[in-house]
């Protein structure tokens, strides 16, 4: 044959000598189909023409994988058998000619007998070896003087039951074709014969060919497959994964973008809502316009808690980190989480004795808590029970899944409930910003959403069990704390008051009306503001020389970010004070900034007079205007 890295099935096919083709053919389809014989062992032989338009026979083997009841690979070896054929057919004519005189011996038949690299054997109808040929020296290593003994005795017990039937239909004047049986070499190892054996007058002639090297190939290639299959598997895992970590970045981008948006819309209408208040208290309007105010506040409020929700999952919020018993805030929160779950819901705890403290944001935390049990509670219609609970964790497997956690050792918070658990569709979305199955206006599929952004930016991960009809487990994993541990701390402080001058307060923020809104709320503290909207417009302001003691600056600003201003403004005027205002803020810019010095939108005039308070040193100058 023409030598061919590749070759395709037609054109393998159209090789097959035209006498052999139609039954070639019909013997590989079989081996398609489940359950035929075929497709458990295929083998056959079949001649083909070569280019040069020889005949050569070819032996072919192999075995069908299937998946989901369709054949994906026929995994097998072909091997040139002429040689071991035209052996074969020499075979046959001499039991041909033995037929009419077995002690006539010819010539041709000595030397295939004597050069022959097939086993040739005779032997009696009771399973004794009445001849062998010089190959069973070269390929089983025993010597002619084993003439007499019982073939059956080098037979591999588990394939003894076999031989024992195949000699029994030769006894009944029936041949057996291509049988494979392990026979014991004479060093104790064992190696496959495949055989082929016809009966005449109390005695059966056999040839065996010695197909261990082939057996070994073709299951050398089916573990090789089988590797294949589980890197392809692992592979399609790993590519869904990153698809959903690609996802769930793309969501969390969203979130965060239209955070910093509505908080800074949220700042203008609690800030305007704060001087109506004021405004309408003073002037002694009716309480029924007060009461409408108050209505408008907490739909602002609810709507702050919203984004702050959204920047959890985004992992865009500023955590305060402390070490934390876990044990001691469940315990603390019995009485809220009873009246908040209602008589309907059993609360249970189970709580590590020697639990390891975590390191964490107690106020966040708590949060995680409520927004899991209020979850619970809404999964159990009829009522139930729920449980918490919390345990030392070392995790070892890699995770399976973007909300996992890595292998690390970790401080779990466990909340089950009693409820109608979740699907796996529901499952695969339930981390999901704004993704709920409850009905309209019942729930903003937030809750998971800021568990996950929670526990990833913790430094920690989140695992779910859970099965329809059979409740939910959601596992929460939060970094265990050093004995070393760094947390940052807040300290409460009041704005110095200004008995003679002011304070003059550098203001910038490119949204016009949170720009007059926070200027008005700085006016009411006794500041005196200068507001710009744009980094480059501050710089030239700083470079001119213009008395300043602190800058309030917005963080996210097209042209030049907060940041970018801090590192210029530190150049102009060092060791001026900078408060950065954000609705949404990159971490990794932010990471050197205190707590002290940022400032989230929406905020009211008390807690801008605070963060004033811990960023201007004590007895800083008042600037006159």
């Amino acid at each position: 044959l023409t030598p061919e890295p590749e070759i395709a099935l037609d054109r393998a096919l159209s090789l097959i000598h035209p006498e052999d083709r139609d039954r070639a053919v019909a013997r590989m389809e079989r081996a398609f189909v489940p359950g035929t014989p075929e497709s458990e062992t295929y083998q056959d032989e079949f001649r083909v023409l070569t280019a040069q338009g020889e005949e050569r026979w070819l032996s072919s083997r192999g075995q069908a994988r299937f998946a989901n009841g369709q054949c994906t690979l026929l995994v097998g070896v072909m091997r040139d058998v002429t040689d071991e054929h035209h052996a074969r057919d020499g075979w046959r004519r001499l039991a041909e000619e033995l037929e009419a005189k077995v002690a006539q011996r010819t010539v041709e038949r000595d030397r295939i007998w004597r050069l022959s690299p097939d086993l040739f054997a005779a032997v009696g109808f009771d399973g004794r070896l009445l001849g062998v040929n010089p190959a069973w020296e070269a390929t089983l290593g025993y010597e002619r003087s084993m003439v007499g003994a019982l073939l059956l005795d080098l037979v591999h017990p588990d394939e003894r039951a076999g031989a024992v039937r195949a000699l029994e239909r030769l006894q009944t004047g029936q041949a057996v074709e291509r049988f494979e049986k392990r026979l014991r070499h004479n060093d104790g190892s064992w190696r496959w014969i495949s055989w082929t054996a016809a009966p005449d007058e109390g005695v059966f002639y056999a040839v065996g060919r010695d197909t261990t090297a082939e057996r070994s190939a073709l299951i050398a290639l089916g573990e090789r497959n089988r590797e294949l299959a589980a890197e392809i598997e692992e592979r399609e895992r790993v590519e869904e994964a990153l698809r959903q970590m690609q996802r769930l970045e793309a969501v969390g981008q969203l979130t965060s973008g239209v955070a910093h948006d509505f908080n800074n819309l949220l700042t203008v209408i609690l800030g305007n809502v704060g001087f109506i208040e004021r405004a309408v208290k003073e002037g002694g309007l009716p309480p029924r316009t007060l009461e409408r105010l108050g209505h408008m506040r907490a739909a602002a409020e609810r709507g702050a808690k919203l984004t702050a929700q959204m920047l959890a999952f985004s992992r865009r919020q500023k955590l305060a980190p402390k070490r934390v018993n876990l044990n001691e805030t469940v315990n603390g929160m019995q009485q809220l989480l009873q009246s908040t779950l209602a008589g309907a819901v059993r609360i249970e705890t189970a709580l590590h004795a020697n639990l390891w403290p975590a390191l964490v944001d107690p106020t966040q935390i708590e949060l995680i808590i409520l927004n899991l049990a209020i979850n619970a509670r809404d999964a159990m219609e009829v009522g139930g029970t729920l449980t918490i609970s919390t345990s030392n964790a070392h995790v070892r497997t890699m995770p399976m899944r973007p909300e996992e956690p890595v292998p690390g050792r970790y401080v779990m918070l466990g909340v089950s409930d009693t409820g109608a658990g979740m699907s796996p569709e529901v499952l695969a979305k339930a981390f999901e910003p704004f993704f709920t199955t409850k009905e309209i206006g019942k729930g903003s599929g937030l809750g998971l959403a800021q568990v996950y952004g929670f526990a990833k930016q913790s430094g920690g991960g989140v695992r779910i069990e859970t099965k329809p009809g059979h409740g939910t487990v959601v596992e929460v994993y939060l970094p265990r704390a050093n004995a070393d541990a760094q947390v940052e701390e807040e300290t409460d402080a009041l704005m110095p008051q200004a008995t003679s001058g002011s304070y003059t307060i550098l203001l910038i923020d490119d949204d016009p009306d949170v720009r007059e809104i926070a200027g008005a709320m700085l006016e009411d503290l006794g500041c005196t503001v200068i507001g710009v909207g744009s980094g480059g417009a501050a710089l030239d302001l700083l470079a001119s020389g213009e008395p300043i003691s602190l800058i309030l600056s917005d963080y996210a600003m097209p042209g030049m970010n907060g940041a970018e201003v801090e590192r210029a403004a530190e150049h102009l005027r060092p060791g001026l004070p900078l408060i950065f205002m954000t609705g949404y803020a990159d971490l990794t810019a932010l990471r050197h900034v205190g707590g002290e010095r940022i400032i989230r939108k929406p905020f009211n005039d008390a807690e801008l007079a605070r963060k004033i308070g811990l960023a201007l040193p004590k007895g800083s100058p008042r600037v006159p205007r």
